[in-house]
This record gives C-alpha cells, structure tokens and sequence, in this order.
C-alpha cells in the first residue's frame, strides 16, 4: 500500500488515511475542489503559494489535492516546487517530491513514468523507508520485478518492522507472486495492526481466496467495501465484484485479481 501525503504532512508513520486539518487559507480550495471548480481552485491555491513559498506550503497544497484525488494536479505542483528557487530545497526534500509525483502516477495506472519519478527519489535518498515501499508498492500493482519490489519493501521493514502499511506492501507481493500462504500470514499482521485501513483488507480477503478460505475471505471483503464507502463515499468496486464470487461459493480462478504484466 502506498504511504500517502498526509501522513508525511503529519508525522504519521503507519496510517495512510490520517486526516489533517486544512489550513484556513485553503479551505475555500477545498470548497472549490467538491464542486468541480478546478480553475478556481487552482487560483486560489497560486495566490497561496505566492503569499506563503515555503516547502510545508506546498505539502499542504499537496496533500489537499491527492486527499481530492487530483492527481494530475499533484503532478504540476509537484513539479512546480521542485523548480521554485525560493524554496532552497535539500536532498531528502527532492526526494519526497519526486515520490510524491511517483506516487500520483502510480494512482493514474502511468508506471512507466512513476517508475521514473521514483528513481529520480531513490537517487536523492537510497535508503527512504517511504519511497522503498511506495516504489515497490506500484511495481507490484503494474506485476513486474517483483523480486526487485521485495528486495525493496525488506529494506523498508529492516527500518519500521512493524509497520503495517509496508507488511501489506510485502503481503501484495507474495499475492502477486503466487505465494498466497505466505500472503495470509503477513497481511494478517497488517490488518491486525491497521483494522480500518480498507485496501489492506481488500487484499487480505483476495489471499484467503486465493486458499480456499471462502467464510474469511467474504468477511475481510465485505469489511473492505464498508469502510470504503463510509472513508471515501464511493464503492469499492473491486472487493464488491470478488465478494459477489466469494458468496456465490466460486473458488478463484488462475487470472482472479491478477493484472497483465506491464514491462518496465
């Protein structure tokens, strides 16, 4: 699972739906951004910045904009602050906006270019816990270097063993690679640490299927669905169409929740 915004904004280093509090000057961003008014919010946000240049400014707009799902957005002012010369930015800095950047393509289906954003990071800090999992989180998502993604999520948990956003990172992988015992067993710890966190049961309840779990998998994706809705407002489309197999009794098939290889 991807580390988000929001907990680097705040401090957090385990949930990834932690909710800050907007800033007052962009509240009224936030107001546009609901009401589809991307022109307006963008101008808001500009005069923002113009009053306010520093790097927390621009992690603030940041983490407003992918809080919004707007991700194209969080690309340009990604990349915006990373050529702003009044921000005077460090090493560890850049890499958090070229991860950001990853991380926002990651979430369009655009690998090939957060793979590229992410080693751009890589290259500032080798050794980022935050950008190891994210990276290796969007490989496992695109089903490629799975062996390289591992390598990089170990890295990660060798600095924070227990932190359950990088234990599903490395559940999600072993599910891609086949090794759905293995699967259980780590995503089970995940979900045990981080229980309202819908995406890690959405990807436990896909491991119990993949073992024939059928009572635990309908649980854990029937979970997933609810606390997606009641976070995000929206269904969870993918646990809702495995949970209508698992009810049904359908144990899953070779290609069920597999994604077509994409090389990078």
């Amino acid at each position: 699972m991807v580390m988000g915004v929001l907990v680097l904004l705040s401090g957090c280093a385990r949930m990834s739906t932690m909710r800050t509090g907007v800033p007052p000057p962009l509240q009224q961003v936030e107001q546009h951004l609901q009401q589809g008014d991307i022109a307006a919010a963008r101008q808001q946000i500009d005069t923002f910045l113009q009053q306010s240049p520093s790097t927390r400014s621009y992690l603030q707009v940041l983490a407003l904009l992918s809080e919004n799902r707007q991700h194209p957005l969080v690309v340009e002012y990604a990349q915006r602050a990373l050529k702003d010369s009044r921000l005077r930015l460090n090493s560890l800095e850049e890499a958090r906006l070229w991860q950001i950047q990853g991380d926002a393509h990651a979430f369009l289906n655009r690998y090939e270019q957060a793979a590229r954003c992410y080693d751009e990071a890589l290259r500032r800090a080798p050794n980022d816990p935050v950008v190891l999992n994210n990276y290796a989180y969007s490989l496992a998502e695109a089903n490629t270097r799975l062996d390289e993604a591992e390598a990089m999520v170990n890295r990660a948990l060798a600095q924070d063993a227990g932190n359950p956003i990088y234990l599903d990172t490395l559940g999600w992988i072993y599910y891609r690679q086949g090794r759905y015992a293995q699967a259980v067993q780590v995503l089970e710890q995940a979900v045990q640490d981080a229980p309202q966190e819908p995406e890690l049961r959405y990807h436990l309840g896909m491991a119990y299927w993949r073992r024939g779990r059928l009572p635990e998998a309908q649980v854990e994706l029937r979970k997933a669905a609810n606390l997606w809705r009641i976070q995000r407002g929206e269904p969870y489309r993918e646990a809702l169409e495995a949970l209508k197999q698992v009810e049904k009794g359908i144990q899953a098939s070779p290609s069920e929740g597999r994604r077509q290889r994409i090389d990078l």
